[in-house]
């Protein structure tokens, strides 16, 4: 009788951490459809922009100086809704095609689990490093994302740990609210965040080479890491965009994609 009732206890406690695990999966399903279709009517607005510019005034982070920027007319209806959208990212044989945010009043890190509404969601919104800049362009441009096991944000990115990906998807859409740009992917590679004393190449900090050798040096250290050999390379003034997620092989790990801006 005795070895009867602890059987029924088990079974009892399974049955109720079953349902507990169902109850916790169809919430975050629900979650995730939630947010999906969010994201969807955010990619529809986009799309049903009005093909017209409007001019926005912009400050020059470092003069001050004032100065009119032209805002392309797909991002406009975007831009009226959150003035913290700075483009719009798309990348073919992925789920990646997304708004892509600075946060002006604040750190970049609120879109890591809050959506382009500014509510809380886990899987966040894609956002550009607090020290780059898209009104006084800085050289290079850093967007960070989720690596979201659903293929949302940057769940997809790491498809370019294969050649053949790379191969096939060579080219990478990133326009900012100003301009439109295609970019060439041009290194694929695996690192960390590395603590602040350690003294090594930080590809999170490579937004403004102070000279052609500084360059140079980051994009040896990053060939040396690259997962293979695309057979592109950039020189000193050419514009650089980076792609970071994380990355799940090591502790603090991420995975960069690094592309060439191309000629318009």
């Amino acid at each position: 009788m005795k070895k009867r009732g602890i059987a029924r206890f088990i079974a009892f406690a399974v049955f109720i951490a079953c349902g507990a695990y169902l109850i916790f999966y169809a919430y975050n399903a629900k979650t995730d459809s939630e947010a999906a279709e969010k994201r969807a009517g955010t990619a529809a607005a986009f799309n049903s922009g009005s093909g017209d510019i409007k001019t926005v005034t912009a400050v020059d982070e470092e003069t001050g100086e004032e100065r009119l920027l032209v805002v392309l007319g797909q991002y406009e209806k975007l831009y009226e809704q959150n003035k913290n959208l700075a483009g719009w990212i798309k990348i073919k044989g992925t789920n990646i095609d997304y708004p892509v945010m600075k946060n002006i009043n604040g750190k970049g890190d609120f879109y890591l689990d809050h959506d382009f509404n500014g509510k809380e969601d886990r899987n966040g919104t894609l956002f550009l490093d607090d020290n780059c800049d898209i009104v006084k362009p800085t050289e290079n441009l850093i967007i960070y994302g989720h690596n979201m096991k659903s293929g949302q944000m940057f769940g997809d990115l790491d498809k370019y740990k294969s050649e053949d990906f790379f191969r096939e998807h060579p080219i990478i859409q990133f326009d900012t609210i100003y301009e439109t740009g295609k970019y060439q992917v041009m290194m694929a590679f695996q690192s960390h965040v590395y603590e602040e004393n350690v003294i090594a190449f930080k590809y999170y900090q490579f937004i403004d080479p102070a000279s052609e050798k500084e360059f140079e040096s980051g994009i040896n250290e990053m060939k040396a890491a690259a997962l293979y050999d695309t057979g592109v390379t950039a020189s000193y003034g050419d514009k650089l965009l980076i792609l970071s997620t994380c990355d799940y092989d090591e502790q603090n790990g991420r995975f960069v994609v690094v592309c060439k801006k191309l000629e318009p």
